[in-house]
């Protein structure tokens, strides 16, 4: 016996606490299984899902810095938009609000590049100029600790975290709860890299191999999905919907 299980949040959207990234589909039958049988239950495919998660958010407290030009003596804000950054947004970003002129030509006394070979960020102060990371956790994206630079060449020590920990994304499934990751038992039925994705694009996943675990419930009434990343937090998906099918088994 094998029957296959569709989920879309589609269908839940705008009932009570459903996000794209966390619904249950309530069924109006429910699904009875033998109590003297034993079933499993695996992730079939992702049928949709995109891109939409931002690596600078409200929830990841990462958009604020401040810079001063008199040597510390004052400090003015820079704000990122939430949305998806590189470094290269980051870099264009700082030096359109701190751009001023020398010789008559535009001039940048903050700039931050990446290197491909260190992986590391260097941020380059002119004289007098200060960049103050203490204010959010935008330290965390550009691998630098919480602190004011002040130096004319800064390179951070870490390795930056631009992903905010979604280079993996875990599926979850209330119907399991043994699944073993990281040493854990948990319900994750499903995770994925994320970095052969492109922002903003909807993708499919069928998994090579279904990975089976077995279920928690004899009566399924209901079922709850919902997608963490790399710390176990939901992430945001801003609205954009989301489908699973599931392969509900039973051991014969």
């Amino acid at each position: 016996m094998e029957r296959e299980i569709v989920l879309s949040s589609y269908s839940v959207k705008g009932q009570g606490n459903n996000t794209p990234q966390d619904f249950t589909i309530k069924f109006n039958k429910p699904i009875i299984l033998d109590r003297n049988s034993e079933y499993t239950v695996g992730l079939n495919r992702i049928v949709n899902m995109s891109f939409t998660w931002f690596n600078v958010n409200p929830s990841y407290g990462n958009q604020l810095i401040k810079y001063s030009s008199d040597n510390g003596s004052t400090f003015e804000n820079i704000t990122f938009p939430k949305g998806v950054w590189s470094y290269t947004d980051f870099d264009t970003y700082i030096k359109g609000i701190t751009k001023t002129k020398k010789n008559n030509k535009d001039h940048y006394p903050i700039t931050l590049e990446f290197n491909e070979t260190t992986f590391r960020v260097t941020v380059t102060l002119d004289q007098n100029y200060q960049l103050d990371l203490t204010a959010s956790n935008f330290n965390e994206l550009i691998g630098f600790n919480k602190v004011v630079l002040k130096s004319e060449s800064n390179t951070g020590p870490n390795v930056p975290n631009l992903s905010q920990d979604t280079d993996i994304l875990n599926i979850h499934c209330d119907l399991i709860n043994d699944s073993l990751v990281d040493g854990q038992d948990t319900d994750i039925i499903y995770s994925f890299s994320t970095s052969v994705l492109r922002p903003s694009y909807s993708f499919t996943i069928e998994p090579q191999r279904v990975t089976f675990n077995p279920t928690n419930k004899n009566s399924i009434s209901s079922i709850r999905m919902y997608i963490t990343d790399g710390k176990r937090r939901l992430v945001d998906l801003n609205g954009a919907d989301t489908s699973f099918s599931l392969l509900l088994k039973r051991i014969e």
